[in-house]
């Protein structure tokens, strides 16, 4: 399974995606309050920052669960493993629990 894959899989069939990048662009909200009008980001800049934090969270992800097993597996392969380990509740929980900061 590549990182698409992966990142199409997380938003089928877990919040995670949601929540995460509900936390981002209140975060992109705040921190462009913080900065000088004159280098205020508009809403598409901190659109594309919330969705690139997105994309670096699951390469993470994908590098984590990415194991000698895993390396050249199926996608199937993959969704079981994930399935069977509960993984994408522990993934979802963890994007809860998340707290974003500078």
């Amino acid at each position: 399974m590549n990182v698409d894959e992966l990142d199409q899989y997380i938003k089928d069939n877990c919040r995670a995606y949601d929540i995460f990048i509900e936390k981002a662009r209140e975060d992109q909200i705040d921190r462009n309050s913080r900065r000088k009008v004159s280098k205020r980001f508009n809403d598409d800049k901190m659109e594309r920052v919330a969705q690139k934090s997105w994309h670096d969270v699951v390469v993470n992800f994908h590098e984590k669960l990415k194991s000698d097993t895993l390396k050249k597996a199926s996608p199937l392969r993959w969704k079981n493993f994930i399935e069977e380990n509960e993984i994408l509740e522990s993934f979802e929980d963890s994007m809860a629990e998340l707290e974003m900061s500078e």
